[in-house]
């Protein structure tokens, strides 16, 4: 008997070994599954679901030039409104009820996120971001809910209860270049500044890029490189950078794509949105 023919025969012998039992958790692991419920519910599938509380709801950035609230409530409407027009220099051409929410098409295209643009549509969405948490919905999660080329990210918010937060934000641009736009004073700037400083390959330059927004060139290509070493060197920066904005009473509470990119090249990064503690 050929050596094909003997193993298949001793593998119709073999009875099929029995799979691993589970991992064990201590204590927890001999506590009894929890019985399926047999409410009324349950065993007529087609009623209604059972209502759930509101606890989250949407803004999002869309096309080049709008932005939406989704599932907030209509007196959201007002403040997101003031904040956008305190801010938004360019002005709106035109706002109203959109489908389940509220849309502001906006004049220019912050969502571009090219030259002056790049640095007001931050702004603007940190002033919009401190309008929602003072009625009570803060910046939960983004979340990248569409396949399309020029996507960008949904923001979801989650319902809190009102308070003021301080908004500013953290761009990485191009190859080389990181921004801090609007800190609350120089003392955060400067601790930014300090925290990039650290970078191995040192700083080409650092100037305001805008009022408010202040940037620097590193050497080499952080965000754009196949080199092992600044690879690594890169993850540690933004570490760094982590670490310096919670010493002075700041937490990351999200990393945004809010701009269009470049289509097919899509080279564009995210933006870092830290908020007080």
């Amino acid at each position: 008997m050929g050596k094909l023919s003997e193993f298949l025969s001793s593998s119709s012998s073999e009875k099929t070994p029995a799979p691993p039992p589970p991992p064990s958790y201590g204590e927890h692991s001999q506590t009894p599954l929890a019985q399926p419920s047999t409410s009324s519910n349950d065993q007529n599938p087609s009623g209604p679901p059972p209502p759930f509380p509101h606890l989250f709801a949407c803004l999002h950035l869309g096309r080049s030039d709008r932005v939406r609230l989704i599932g907030l409530p209509q007196s959201a409407v007002a403040p997101v409104d003031k904040a956008i027009r305190r801010v938004w220099m360019a002005g709106v051409q035109q706002s109203g009820a959109y489908h389940q929410g509220w849309e502001w098409k906006l004049s220019g295209n912050p969502w571009h996120g090219q030259g002056a643009e790049a640095v007001y549509a931050r702004r603007l969405l940190c002033h919009i971001l401190h309008a929602l948490s003072a009625i009570g919905w803060d910046l939960h999660m983004s979340c990248d809910l569409s396949k399309k080329v020029w996507d960008k990210d949904t923001l979801i918010l989650h319902s809190v209860q009102p308070h003021q937060k301080y908004y500013f934000s953290i761009s990485f641009n191009e190859s080389d270049k990181i921004r801090i736009i609007d800190p609350p004073d120089g003392f955060v700037r400067d601790t930014f500044i300090r925290a990039v400083q650290t970078w191995p390959l040192g700083i080409q330059s650092q100037y305001e890029k805008e009022p408010g927004a202040t940037q620097l060139k590193l050497r080499g290509t952080p965000w754009f490189t196949s080199d092992g070493a600044q690879v690594c060197q890169a993850r540690m920066l933004v570490c760094t950078v982590l670490s310096a904005m919670e010493s002075v009473g700041f937490e990351l509470v999200g990393s945004v794509d809010m701009s269009v990119g470049n289509g097919d090249r899509n080279l564009d990064l995210d933006t870092w949105f830290f908020a007080s503690k």
